[in-house]
């Protein structure tokens, strides 16, 4: 199963409509000519309209504070110099996310970890099977908009019932937006679903709920579910405790069951677990550059320890002073995260350093011990 991070577009109809443009005399982001999905995410961090929106404590993304690393970098690395080549230093610098859904710079990272967990879902469901998900949208009436969110999901209930879905994915939407801009949010609950093997008659589901269905189409591949999943985050509705994803039926957590992607954060020289470092900036060495994936001279590094009761994790970003000669600067900052995977990862990297000390030849580590020989004569 594959992950989709970087894929913006879609196949489906959630581009927005090309429409004439004129060139303002002033500087401003054209949004007529990107993706849905990239617009909700622009007016997530700039529409001031967002903020405001509320229904039964539910808010939309982004619009809550961030924390003091967020976006920032962190220089994870490994120091086994003697099994790695010209006995360099390895560094994979990776940018700091807290993977919030009201962080206004880490959103994004939690829209795509939630698509990701619920493309591999819904696709290991789909294995060997006849039929794809649809996107369907459920709209109550609009005295649903005086009803609690918990008052709501009975309703959706009952709605699920009469149009035979048992199998879904449910995200639910409690705004719509007055402007095509998506920047203008008013109160209208609705829900988007996911479901699979669905088929009912429209007329006769509003006669017997008074619930509109909507059928927005297939989702052919896993690509697809991905990019509708994403989009639907976009714009979701954000509450403490609440699932902004729920799954019903045969992809429930209860009946289905995901293995957990297999997490590595190895070194690619001697396989050692990664752990954080200090940059040294000093006249001496070149530091190396802010997103460095690969070899570099080692005294330009400085493990972190720990078990320093007043310990903190060094982050980096650009430096936006041009009188600086640095390129990026440094700060420090409490993450108890950073500190745990350290501490976790310690044991393995001194078991292994001790193994080296006991060797004269590096190599040694590779050979394996004879049990038995034979003599031919």
């Amino acid at each position: 199963m594959k992950s989709f991070p970087a894929l913006t577009q879609s196949n489906l109809e959630y581009e927005l409509q090309e429409e004439p443009y004129f060139k303002p005399n002033y500087q401003e982001i054209d949004t007529t000519h990107i993706s849905n999905y990239k617009n909700y995410v622009f007016q997530a961090q700039s529409s001031k309209h967002w903020k405001n929106a509320e229904f039964d404590g539910f808010n939309l993304p982004a619009q809550g504070e961030y924390k003091p690393y967020c976006m920032k970098w962190v220089s994870w690395g490994c120091d086994n110099v003697r099994e790695h080549p010209n006995k360099k230093h390895y560094a994979e610098h990776e940018v700091k996310t807290c993977k919030v859904a009201n962080c206004p710079k880490c959103f994004e990272s939690w829209i795509n970890r939630q698509a990701n967990r619920t493309t591999r879902r819904l696709t290991k469901y789909t294995e060997n099977k006849k039929y794809n998900f649809k996107h369907i949208i459920l709209s109550p009436p609009t005295e649903a908009k005086n009803q609690s969110y918990n008052s709501l999901k009975k309703w959706l209930n009952f709605a699920l019932k009469k149009a035979n879905i048992k199998t879904a994915c449910v995200v639910f939407h409690p705004f719509r937006f007055q402007d095509n801009k998506k920047s203008m949010p008013y109160v209208s609950p609705h829900f988007h679903l996911l479901v699979y093997d669905y088929t009912t008659n429209i007329t006769e589901f509003y006669n017997k709920t008074k619930w509109i269905i909507k059928n927005k189409g297939q989702l052919g591949s896993e690509i697809d579910v991905f990019n509708c999943t994403r989009y639907l985050l976009s714009h979701s509705g954000i509450r403490k405790k609440t699932h902004a994803v729920r799954y019903l039926g045969d992809i429930s957590y209860r009946k289905l069951k995901i293995e957990k992607e297999p997490f590595k954060h190895n070194c690619p020289y001697c396989e050692l677990p990664l752990r954080i470092f200090k940059i040294k900036f000093d006249q001496k060495t070149k530091p190396p550059p802010i997103d460095l994936v690969g070899l570099w001279d080692s005294n330009c590094f400085e493990a972190i320890d720990p078990h320093d009761p007043e310990a903190k994790i060094p982050f980096y970003e650009m430096n936006e002073d041009p009188k600086s000669d640095i390129d990026y600067k440094e700060e420090f900052h409490y993450s108890f995260e950073e500190l745990l995977r350290i501490s976790l990862v310690l044991p393995k990297i001194s078991d292994r350093y001790y193994e080296l000390s006991n060797m004269k030849n590096v190599t040694a580590r590779k050979c394996q011990t004879l049990d038995s020989f034979q003599v031919v004569i």
